[in-house]
């Protein structure tokens, strides 16, 4: 995709990710033409950003703010939230930022809203939404992609979302995030040029989906048994004990029937050996 008029002095990830939500535009609107799609792509990018502000600032934003900070639409009308969600949040693996703009008299994101935008595209159920919005303050790379974030002004800021992030519900979000940095939005392995794996999870149906792993794994690896270590190497954590996500079939991606969590270790000394054989080998190390 041609991105030759974006601004000169965009730093190289900013440029990466208008490159990423024009790729994916392109591929759902076939219909659009270079030059609007590259338009279009340049206002998601203001939009995407705009709300990683929000979760920069640690705080939820009413419809009419956000509009009032974005400078153009309506509160009425959600589908610029919508578009966000499918051509920038869930491409550059973010949590479902639009869980940050709410109603103001329900501090709840509109269920009209919420209902249409779930059953096309994000799985997050409504009681899903307070974890949601804290993962979304506690995501840690919005400017490794966006560049820097200035905070949104306290005059539109609707509630702030201060709870600090427990040490089980980083460690997940570090294995997904890492997940995540191995594959493209629409399933594309980074580190293998041209190998599709359409079925990979966004970043938020797949941390959903490794908090509900731990707790059936009850908090071990799916190989060795081995508890996952919680404690910061700082604190005398080994890393090789900490949890990642493991394909059970490397040849599918990240989807909801074909991922266990096991430790960094046994994640590497699997290689390309079946669930069953690696099992056997590695249960000394259990």
């Amino acid at each position: 995709m041609d991105i030759a008029s974006i601004e000169a002095n965009d730093e190289p990830q900013r440029i990466s990710a208008i490159d990423t939500i024009c790729n994916r535009l392109a591929l759902g609107r076939p219909d659009m033409g270079a030059e609007a799609v590259e338009l279009r792509a340049k206002t998601i990018l203001q939009d995407v950003t705009l709300l990683a502000r929000c979760a920069a600032t640690k705080c939820l934003v009413t419809y009419s703010a956000v509009i009032s900070l974005r400078g153009r639409g309506n509160a009425q009308n959600g589908q610029w939230l919508d578009e966000t969600y499918a051509f920038a949040i869930a491409p550059l693996g973010f949590p479902d930022l639009t869980m940050l703009v709410v109603n103001r008299g329900t501090g709840q994101p509109s269920p009209e809203a919420f209902e249409a935008r779930r059953s096309r595209l994000s799985q997050i159920h409504i009681s899903d939404v307070g974890a949601e919005q804290r993962r979304c303050v506690w995501y840690r790379d919005y400017e490794t992609v966006l560049g820097p974030l200035d905070l949104i002004p306290t005059d539109k800021r609707f509630a702030q979302l201060l709870a600090p992030e427990p040490p089980k519900e980083h460690e997940i979000a570090r294995a997904v995030r890492n997940a995540i940095n191995r594959t493209l939005g629409a399933g594309v392995e980074r580190t293998l040029t041209g190998r599709e794996y359409p079925d990979s999870l966004p970043f938020a149906e797949l941390l959903t989906l490794a908090a509900s792993l731990w707790e059936r794994q009850g908090g071990r690896c799916a190989l060795t048994g081995k508890k996952f270590e919680l404690r910061s190497q700082e604190m005398g954590g080994i890393w090789e004990d900490k949890v990642s996500l493991d394909r059970i079939d490397n040849n599918f991606g990240y989807s909801a029937t074909n991922v266990q969590l096991v430790t960094q270790f046994a994640n590497r000394a699997r290689g390309n050996m079946s669930c069953e054989e690696a099992r056997k080998r590695l249960v000394q190390f259990g």
